[in-house]
């Protein structure tokens, strides 16, 4: 199917109603062939600059690659730099992602520890990475075998990464991953800030009922993180989203009275 037939497929489509399940794209006769160009529909960032119903074509072009999967997912890891940007792909993306089952997780693994990428976008790889696991038990070990091995082979002084490394494997429950987590913090190779001391991390993963110290003031050290490097503080909101997510028809919070899309957002 040629560029221009998709977009007018999915253009057609318009706004997505909340909460509802996807739609059902293979009955618009998508193909493998197809994917390639779906990708490139999702880096379109032109799109958010239009006020027709073509608005919606990125978010209608990732969710159309969830049946065509592994089809487009080296193109789609290859995007996350753009993608994650947009809450709303961050949100989506892991789900599409996962349905590539095991073809996905080396790609993920190498996405994560190449220094190239862009340290924004990892957080988005190390999600999809969890949400194969979740969707799909068989892979639960594959995909914490692959977090623990980040979690030892990544750069000497990237503290934050190992941060949001701990904070999925507590996500996944992962105790079987225990003694290289306590070995990371041991040898102080954890920014405890992303993802809590190791007294947080053994509550997360239900090891203790309670803290047997007092609890670091995170206010405190993360202020004085942001003075040495703004950048941790933005990783760890890619992990832990202390507000609720705001949808993008809802009045934008900053009081311009224009929706959420069409102010902030942008």
């Amino acid at each position: 199917m040629d560029k221009k037939s998709i977009v007018k497929i999915l253009a057609s489509l318009g706004e997505p109603p909340d909460n509802k399940p996807w739609r059902d794209y293979s009955r618009y006769g998508f193909t493998a062939a197809d994917a390639s160009t779906l990708v490139e529909l999702v880096a379109d960032n032109s799109f958010l600059e239009s006020e027709r119903e073509d608005y919606w074509v990125p978010l209608h072009s990732w969710r159309a690659l969830l049946h065509l999967m592994p089809a487009g997912l080296h193109e789609l890891i290859g995007i996350f730099d753009v993608v994650a940007e947009d809450d709303w792909a961050v949100d989506e993306i892991p789900t599409v992602v996962a349905a590539a089952c095991d073809a996905a997780l080396d790609p993920l693994l190498d996405y994560v520890l190449d220094k190239r990428n862009d340290e924004f976008a990892i957080p988005l790889a190390l999600q999809c990475l969890v949400e194969t696991g979740k969707r799909h038990s068989k892979l639960r070990k594959p995909v914490i075998e692959r977090l623990v091995y980040a979690l030892q082979h990544s750069a000497v002084r990237d503290y934050g990464l190992r941060g949001l490394i701990v904070a999925e494997l507590v996500a996944l429950r992962a105790v079987e991953a225990m003694p290289e987590i306590r070995r990371a913090f041991a040898e102080d190779q954890v920014d405890w800030t992303v993802s809590g001391d190791l007294e947080d991390v053994e509550l997360g993963m239900g090891l203790r009922t309670e803290r047997a110290t007092p609890r670091h003031n995170y206010k405190v050290e993360q202020d004085d993180a942001d003075d040495e490097d703004e950048d941790d503080a933005q990783l760890v909101e890619q992990v832990i989203r202390a507000e609720p997510k705001i949808g993008r028809n809802e009045p934008c919070p900053c009081g311009s009275g224009k929706k959420y899309k069409k102010c902030c957002m942008q």
